[in-house]
């Protein structure tokens, strides 16, 4: 009997094909179906393939044995396939096994593509059948892509849902207190997470190390290498070696993951000594961070000189030295801050985080971080903030 042109046999392909779908919408499911199809039309080989963003996924296969030694069939199906839902046209190929494919539409969109491979048959009726089939796999196809766009969309949040715990756990959660000066700091996160990264380390010397940084990258990778760099930085730091020394030691640390990954960090380290009330610092191509002199109202750079953290197996950095005077401000902060952009892509700017300084100098520490955050999100607006903005501020006493 030939199921094609008998019509109570193909309603029975069609209906094995909703009843399938009807208990079951997974890969498994169009396996099933594949391998039925093959069974009732007595072809050789049928696929399904669902449409994705970046390409194609097949859902289901199923292919008898015995294929001609000069074909490999999964090869020419994923092209076949492509084919289809590209050009969104049926396809009928003369191999070794003849192929026939039909675009899978839902709502007049291509969603997927349905192929069978088959010899020593005629067409007759053939490229009906499957058409009919290809609409009866329609909706289940368009919800199987609903539900994989879903799940990956659920599980992109839940990975960095678990970014951000991990980069919010690796933050001071208090601020050290230190003879002659205060210190504050603030994170405002976006959506995605990014490696943003400060901290605090007393040193084996009772100095104050101070460490901003930025890893160049977002995601799960950029914050375990945020961990991975707060772990190295505090065991070198520790030790009050000079800011320089200690720049190139966790350069020679971090260079061999970074460099796999491709990844870079840059890091601006400050060590602050009581008793001298003065700055050491270097930087790893990070923003120099801004002084505001109580006494003249004069805003300046801490600048050194040093390429980010990655880049060469060795590397050295300049080392530079800053009294404080009492009233005197430093603000270290990552690029998210300046590079913040409002609707029109203007970006907030160093002089705008300069004229918060100069207005809030006579406040306390945590008046100035509110109002210096306060400004930059007014600035934002209804734009969604592109990177995480992070700064710590330190005011002499």
């Amino acid at each position: 009997m030939d199921v094609v042109n008998d019509k109570p046999e193909k309603l029975n392909i069609l209906y094995l094909v909703c009843s399938t779908l009807f208990r079951e919408n997974n890969e498994a499911a169009y396996t099933t179906i594949c391998k039925e199809i093959c069974k009732e039309l007595k072809i050789h080989c049928c696929s399904i393939w669902l449409k994705v963003t970046n390409g194609q996924q097949r859902l289901g296969y199923f292919e008898k044995d015995g294929s001609p030694d000069d074909l490999t069939l999964s090869n020419l199906d994923f092209e076949i396939s492509k084919h289809i839902m590209e050009q969104k046209a049926p396809v009928i190929k003369d191999l070794p096994l003849k192929a026939m494919g039909i675009p899978i539409l839902y709502d007049n969109s291509v969603v997927g593509s349905i192929t069978c491979y088959y010899q020593d048959r005629n067409n007759d009726g053939l490229p009906e059948v499957i058409k009919d089939i290809a609409t009866e796999l329609a909706f289940g196809v368009e919800q199987f892509k609903y539900n994989f766009t879903t799940a990956r969309q659920q599980n992109l949040r839940k990975e960095l849902d678990t970014a951000r715990d991990i980069q919010q756990s690796l933050l001071p959660n208090q601020m050290p207190k230190i003879q002659g000066i205060t210190l504050g700091a603030r994170t405002i996160p976006t959506h995605e997470t990014s490696g943003d990264y400060y901290d605090f380390i007393i040193t084996d010397h009772q100095n104050l190390g101070i460490v901003i940084g930025d890893v160049m990258g977002k995601g799960v990778p950029a914050a375990l290498f945020m961990a991975i760099a707060r772990t190295v930085t505090r065991s070198v730091v520790r030790h009050d070696l000079a800011p320089n020394a200690a720049l190139s030691e966790i350069n020679s640390s971090l260079f061999p993951d970074l460099s796999t990954q491709g990844m870079f960090l840059t890091m601006f380290y400050a060590l602050y000594n009581p008793l001298q009330k003065a700055l050491l610092y270097a930087s790893a191509g990070h923003n120099p961070p801004l002084i505001l002199e109580d006494s003249s109202e004069k805003i300046s750079f801490l600048k050194s000189r040093g390429i980010f953290i990655g880049g060469r197996p060795k590397l050295s950095y300049a080392l530079q030295t800053r009294k404080l005077g009492p009233g005197d401000i430093v603000l270290f902060y990552t690029d998210g801050l300046t590079e913040a952009q409002n609707f029109r892509g203007e970006q907030f700017g160093i002089e705008k985080v300069a004229e918060v300084l100069k207005g809030y100098r006579y406040c306390e520490v945590p008046a100035i971080i509110d109002c210096l955050s306060m400004r930059v999100m007014q600035f934002i607006g209804d734009r969604e903030q592109s990177d995480d903005i992070t700064f710590v501020v330190l005011k002499a006493e």
